[in-house]
């Protein structure tokens, strides 16, 4: 029940941002790809692979939609340092040339 309630959500996903296509570790939406973060759940730095042309945002949310964290980012290997976040769920993003991806993270203390 909850694999096809998953799909369902990515369902509603795909109309709302056209060309979206997700695999377990990326996401890609047109031009840009945001893989999902390791490793996950997240102790002092994170690593995310991303593929964008130019430049791109990279935003981090906490779970209320406050923000956590935001950078203008140029390399495909974005290198995060958690160590001053709460443990808890974060949501990223990348926006770059109007597309936008989401992904979900977990930090964890040591």
């Amino acid at each position: 029940m909850k694999r096809i309630l998953l799909l369902l959500v990515i369902g509603v996903s795909l109309m709302s941002f056209g060309t979206l296509t997700s695999s377990n570790d990326e996401m890609t939406a047109g031009t840009i790809k945001l893989g999902q973060n390791y490793p996950n759940p997240a102790i002092g730095k994170t690593y995310i692979e991303a593929s964008f042309n130019g430049e791109a945002t990279l935003t981090v949310y906490n779970v209320v939609g406050k923000v956590i964290e935001e950078r203008v980012v140029t390399s495909s290997m974005i290198v995060l340092d958690v160590s001053n976040y709460t443990e808890g769920i974060y949501l990223y993003t990348l926006e770059s040339n109007g597309e936008k991806l989401t992904k979900r993270m977990t930090v964890k203390k040591p």
